[in-house]
């Protein structure tokens, strides 16, 4: 048997779309001075403006698209005589910083010239309208991709960030499996403590409750299926001792296996009740 794992840096939980639209504005149009919750790109098809962001403004034109990132205060107005068409897409995660370095924002540079073609990639999206979530982020990926011009793919894979993505790729690939931390850190090829430093940096939770976290989450689900044992469930997270998965199973969710299923009946019967009545 041969077994390869994709070395991809991201993964689909690491950046994903909010929102996307498109404005064409009119004279003089302005948005703000206000606060964006998540990372917000714009991107401007025809005419100009300005945007203003601490004591910098920016005179902006078609080909150019720019940044507000999160807990900003941010002011951008259409020009008074040629508004411009911008189309605009709001994403988060916990790449999406590192993401804009790549691209070359930062907080001191808002704006950069498209020279890419990430104009076509985002009207790509805004084309779709509502759509299916497979789609969506099929057409976010390759927005990304040109975004990058392809440098995640050539980027040095020993980062702290890389390793973390990799691990928590290792452990989604294994989570019917026992999994250890030293399997994780053998199989990254890096030292156990390493990874179990850089992994609480960045994820601000131990490796092993990451583990536990996400096998709960999916024992949780499978548990809606009644006509699963629960010893099934257990298994099927890689627990072959059944007391063993409802102990950690209640000290995570507070309450037992059977009691979750319990409630989730009541509450799939008061739902069909609702929708039936």
């Amino acid at each position: 048997m041969k077994l390869y794992y994709a070395k991809n840096p991201l993964m689909s939980s690491d950046i994903y779309p909010m929102q996307y639209g498109e404005q064409q504005c009119d004279n003089g149009y302005a948005f703000g001075p206000a606060v964006r919750n998540f990372y917000l790109i714009h991107y401007v098809y025809s005419g100009k403006g300005e945007l203003h962001i601490k004591d910098k403004a920016y005179k902006i034109h078609a080909g150019q698209f720019f940044l507000i990132y999160p807990k900003q205060i941010a002011y951008y107005k259409a020009d008074d005589n040629d508004p411009w068409l911008y189309r605009w897409i709001e994403f988060d995660g916990s790449f999406s910083e590192k993401l804009m370095t790549v691209t070359g924002f930062s907080h001191e540079n808002h704006v950069i010239n498209d020279d890419n073609g990430v104009g076509n990639a985002l009207k790509n999206i805004i084309d779709l309208g509502w759509s299916d979530f497979e789609t969506i982020m099929s057409h976010f990926w390759s927005f990304i991709a040109t975004l990058t011009k392809g440098k995640l793919l050539k980027k040095d894979y020993n980062t702290a960030e890389t390793y973390v993505s990799n691990a928590k790729n290792y452990i989604r690939s294994n989570i019917h499996k026992k999994i250890t931390v030293s399997e994780i850190a053998c199989f990254l090829n890096i030292d156990r403590s390493h990874l179990t430093r850089i992994f609480k940096n960045i994820c601000g939770i131990s490796t092993q409750q990451f583990i536990i976290s996400l096998k709960m989450e999916i024992a949780s689900q499978s548990l809606k299926k009644g006509s699963i044992a629960i010893k099934e469930v257990a298994n099927s997270v890689g627990y072959d001792n059944q007391m063993e998965f409802s102990k950690l199973f209640k000290k995570h969710y507070n309450i037992t296996p059977t009691q979750w299923r319990e409630k989730d009946v009541f509450q799939q019967s008061v739902n069909y009740y609702a929708k039936n009545k």
